[in-house]
C-alpha cells in the first residue's frame, strides 16, 4: 500500500511540475505563444531590468538623453515604491515603463496565489505613480509558471523577452565584452536586455561605461534606429512568413553586397553589371550600356513597417520617407569611393507611380522574368506592409517598371548645398 502511495505521489509531483512550471516555459520560450522575444520593426529596442536605482538610473537617463534614445524600463514594484520621483523622471523623459513584478522573485518559487498577488501589486504600484498601467511585463530571469501565464491573459499584458543580452549583471563583465556580445546578436527587431540595478554589486558601472559607445555602434555601424516596444496583432502564420522572408533578404543582401545608407534611409544600394538596354541622358549622351557597372537602388522593405497600418496614412508616410531619403542618398554617393565612377542608378519596382515627379525615368521592364519579379514584389508587400493582406495589390501592374536616374541629375536635384545646410 505504501509503495502505491509513493508511486502516485511521485506521478502527481511530476505532472504538477510539468503543467505548472515546464509547460508555460515551452509555450513562451520555445513556441513563442504568449510572449515576444523580438519585434517586427525596422529597429532596435533597448530595455533595462531591476530598477529603478537612485545611484545608477539618473546617470543612465543622462546618457540616453544625450543620444536621443528612448528605452523601456521594467521596474521592480518595491523599488519603484521607494523611488517614485525617479519613476516619474523616467516617464516624463518619454521612456516606456513595464513591470518586473512587485518582488524580484523567480516564478518557480511562487505559489499560484502569491504569483497573482505579486503581479497585481507590481502593476498597481506603477499605476499609482504615473497614472497608467504598464502594458508590458517581464518576469525576473524570464521565468514563468502557469499562474503567471494565466494572469497575463486575464490582465491583457504582453510578456516581453529579449534576444540580445550583454550579461551585464556580472561585475567582472567588461564594457567591451558587453558591447561585443550584444552587437553580435543585434539586427532588425532585436530587443536588448541590460540592467540599471540588481546583479552583482558594482555591475551597473560597466553598463554605464559601455552604453554610449553601444548606442553609437548600433546607429552608425549596424545602421539601425532605436524604436519603442510595439507588437503587431499578427497571426502566428504571418510572423513565421515574416521571419522566413527576412532571413532570405539578409542572405540576398550578403550575396549581392546590398548595403544600408544609414539608420533611417528607406533605400539600400549595391553595385551590379548592367544588362541593358542602353540609357541616354536628355542631351543624347550614352550613360550606360550592357556590361557597365551601375548602382542598383533597393527599397529597405522592413522600413515600411514604420509607416503604420492605416492605408492612406501609410502611403503618405512612405512617400515622405522617400523624399527624406533621397537627399541623404545623394550625400552618401559623394562620400563612397566605390560609387565615384558610377553614372546611373537603377531600380525595379511595382511602386513606380510618382517616380517621374521625383526625377526618375520610367521604362517597361525589359527582361523575361518580369512576371516572376512582379509576383515576388506583391508577396513582399503582403509580408512587410503594415496593413498585410489589407494592402490591395490588384491595382498594380503584373510586371514591374525599371526606374533610373543619372548620378548628375540625382546630385543636382537632391544634394544639399552649403547654403541649405546652414
Amino acid at each position: 500500500m505504501s509503495g502505491n502511495f509513493f508511486y502516485y505521489l511521485v506521478l502527481f509531483t511530476f505532472l504538477f511540475a510539468a503543467i505548472y512550471f515546464f509547460l508555460p516555459e515551452i509555450m513562451l520560450h520555445f513556441l513563442g505563444i504568449g510572449s515576444w522575444k523580438r519585434q517586427y520593426s525596422p529597429g532596435v529596442t533597448i530595455t533595462f531590468d531591476d530598477g529603478p536605482d537612485p545611484k545608477y538610473t539618473p546617470a543612465l537617463l543622462n546618457i540616453l538623453a544625450r543620444a536621443n534614445v528612448k528605452a523601456c524600463f521594467f521596474l521592480v514594484g518595491e523599488k519603484a515604491e521607494k523611488n517614485p520621483a525617479l519613476v516619474k523622471m523616467i516617464w516624463d523623459q518619454g521612456h516606456q515603463i513595464g513591470s518586473h513584478g512587485y518582488f524580484h522573485k523567480h516564478a518557480w518559487l511562487m505559489s499560484p496565489q502569491a504569483t497573482w498577488e505579486n503581479w497585481d501589486k507590481g502593476i498597481n504600484t506603477i499605476k499609482q505613480i504615473i497614472g497608467k498601467e504598464p502594458d508590458y511585463i517581464r518576469p525576473p530571469w524570464g521565468a514563468c509558471n502557469l499562474s503567471l501565464y494565466l494572469w497575463s491573459l486575464a490582465r491583457n499584458k504582453r510578456i516581453v523577452g529579449w534576444n540580445a543580452k550583454g550579461k551585464d549583471w556580472k561585475e567582472k563583465r567588461t564594457s567591451s565584452a558587453i558591447i561585443k556580445n550584444i552587437l553580435a546578436k543585434t539586427s532588425e527587431g532585436t530587443i536588448i536586455l541590460l540592467h540599471d540595478s540588481g546583479g552583482e554589486q558594482s555591475a551597473p558601472k560597466n553598463t554605464l561605461a559601455c552604453l554610449e559607445e553601444l548606442l553609437r555602434k548600433i546607429k552608425k555601424e549596424l545602421k539601425l534606429p532605436f524604436v519603442p516596444l510595439e507588437f503587431p496583432d499578427w497571426p502566428l502564420s504571418r510572423r513565421i512568413a515574416f521571419r522566413f522572408w527576412e532571413k532570405w533578404e539578409h542572405l540576398y543582401a550578403k550575396i549581392h553586397g546590398v548595403r544600408r545608407i544609414d539608420e533611417q534611409n528607406i533605400f539600400r544600394l549595391s553595385l551590379t553589371k548592367y544588362r541593358g538596354p542602353d540609357l541616354y541622358d536628355e542631351k543624347g549622351t550614352l550613360l550606360a550600356r550592357k556590361g557597365d557597372c551601375i548602382g542598383e537602388i533597393h527599397f529597405d522593405n522592413i522600413r515600411f513597417q514604420a509607416a503604420g497600418s492605416n492605408l492612406q496614412r501609410a502611403g503618405i508616410k512612405a512617400l515622405k520617407l522617400v523624399r527624406q531619403s533621397l537627399p541623404v542618398l545623394a550625400e552618401y554617393l559623394t562620400t563612397q569611393p566605390e560609387f565615384r565612377d558610377v553614372k546611373v542608378y537603377v531600380g525595379t519596382t511595382l511602386l513606380n507611380k510618382g517616380a517621374q515627379g521625383l526625377g526618375f525615368n520610367v521604362l517597361d521592364y525589359p527582361y523575361s522574368n518580369g512576371y516572376l519579379i512582379g509576383i515576388l514584389q506583391k508577396i513582399i508587400m503582403r509580408i512587410y506592409h503594415p496593413a498585410g493582406k489589407k494592402r490591395k495589390t490588384e491595382s498594380l501592374d503584373r510586371k514591374p517598371k525599371m526606374v533610373w536616374i543619372s548620378k548628375d541629375k540625382l546630385l543636382d536635384m537632391y544634394q544639399r548645398s552649403e547654403k541649405n545646410i546652414s
